[in-house]
């Protein structure tokens, strides 16, 4: 039997106490010291609802005896009963009687209720991101008029959520950030979210964060070395830079927007890897421009503060980590809707850094990190293709390309996001003018 709270159809205010059910079940009556075996042995026979006691005292006073209650179906004939109750009734010759149980509005999911609510009883709006304690809603124009209740119920079921918002626009690519609104609980939207063994803090209604992102955050992170120089491009507030960091990398961060590049600066000191990361605000284009000519310019080695690690006073400190590189090499570039068009900053920067069309050996070329966004039935061959044009690398030679185009998550129905990971080729790097 699947149990449903009673149907309220169009209830855009809510009212708790309309979702009470009074639900006869079967009571068996048992010896205290049985309960232990009883749950383990019968539990497809007991009754579970949430925040729903299933064993009762003895309607007798008897503190020898308690009450099992079971499932709804189960009758008072045993019908729909396991053989394993049925074998331990006849064996011990244990009562049964019916009892009426009490089923509210916290005994019902999220799902219960809203599909006893909405038109649409076969799906219910229940999925939503959660940053820190705000859960995120995307909701379909058929549910806007239910926006309210929709949003007080999944407050109230969920213990980690204190307020729930909706999305009412598209992401502004400048900024990456959208207009959203309260539909429930105290509006605070100073976010404490915990990835990758760091903690970032944040405003979410100024700045992007995508919690479902983690897995991604955590493979690319994982590419970098310690002692390896990243350039993050579209660093936001952090969750490549900050984690990369603490795996003893040097970190150049930049984001245009100036609530993400405060949350940078802030989640830098939050987890103590200010010795290794280095913040910028700048547009993308200029930041890519300026931080290789500078980054080049700097005497190498370059020292990092050793991981630190819990140790006595007798354990030798651990070296200095070294960055030898003369030029990044990662950079990362996440701002899926357009990062692939400021390849284009690539394009004769090392000839402009080094005065020299003859390529440097000495000077490593970046394995460029570029996400993006692709509707084509090919997306690696589109992907490569917007790529090339770009740089300015022939299209035809697309397949030359060191690259590799690595899905990271389905966006919509038709729309999936892509990570190329891209070694800058030489003739882009030191393309002259007249190549340009």
């Amino acid at each position: 039997m699947s149990l449903k709270p009673p149907v309220h159809r169009g209830m855009k205010e809510l009212d708790r106490s309309a979702f009470t059910l009074n639900l006869p079940v079967v009571a068996l009556r048992v010896p205290t010291k049985s309960i232990g075996m009883i749950k383990t042995d019968l539990a497809n026979d007991v009754l579970r609802l949430p925040k729903l006691r299933n064993v009762i005292d003895d309607e007798c006073g008897n503190k020898t005896h308690k009450m099992v209650l079971l499932k709804p179906e189960i009758s008072l004939q045993l019908e729909q009963a396991s053989e394993r109750l049925q074998s331990l009734i006849h064996e011990h010759k244990w009562s049964m009687q019916m009892h009426s149980v009490k089923v509210g509005y916290d005994s019902w999911t999220a799902d219960d209720i809203l599909r006893a609510i909405l038109p649409d009883s076969s799906q219910a709006p229940t999925s939503y991101e959660q940053v820190g304690h705000i859960a995120h809603m995307n909701l379909r124009d058929e549910y806007l008029e239910y926006k309210s209740i929709i949003g007080q119920v999944i407050l109230d079921k969920s213990s980690t959520v204190t307020m729930v918002v909706n999305k009412v626009d598209t992401i502004d690519n400048t900024f990456r950030n959208f207009k959203m609104e309260v539909l429930a609980g105290t509006q605070d939207f100073m976010a404490t979210v915990r990835e990758n063994d760091c903690v970032f803090r944040f405003d979410f209604s100024k700045v992007y964060w995508n919690s479902r992102l983690h897995p991604e955050h955590e493979r690319l992170v994982n590419k970098f070395a310690q002692g390896a120089s990243i350039c993050d491009v579209m660093a936001g507030v952090g969750p490549f830079a900050v984690p990369a960091a603490k795996r003893g990398t040097l970190v150049w961060a930049n984001d245009l927007n100036p609530a993400s590049y405060a949350a940078l600066c802030d989640n830098v000191k939050l987890n103590k890897v200010q010795a290794r990361v280095q913040p910028f605000n700048l547009d993308g284009r200029d930041f890519i421009r300026q931080a290789f000519e500078k980054y080049i310019a700097q005497a190498r080695p370059i020292e990092l503060p050793p991981i630190s690690k819990h140790s006595n006073s007798k354990t030798k400190p651990p070296p200095p980590i070294a960055v030898v590189s003369r030029s990044f090499d990662h950079v990362v570039m996440n701002l899926p809707a357009i990062a692939l068009e400021f390849l284009d900053a690539f394009r004769g920067l090392f000839y402009r850094i080094t005065g020299n069309a003859e390529p440097d050996r000495s000077l490593n070329l970046p394995e460029i990190h570029v996400h993006c966004f692709t509707k084509s039935e090919e997306p690696e061959k589109d992907i490569l293709m917007r790529a090339c044009r770009a740089l300015g690398y022939p299209e035809d030679k697309y397949t030359e390309l060191v690259a590799d185009v690595h899905y990271v998550r389905k966006v919509s129905p038709k729309k999936d996001m892509y990570c190329l990971s891209l070694q800058l080729p030489e003739s882009v790097a030191y393309a002259t003018d007249s190549d340009m």
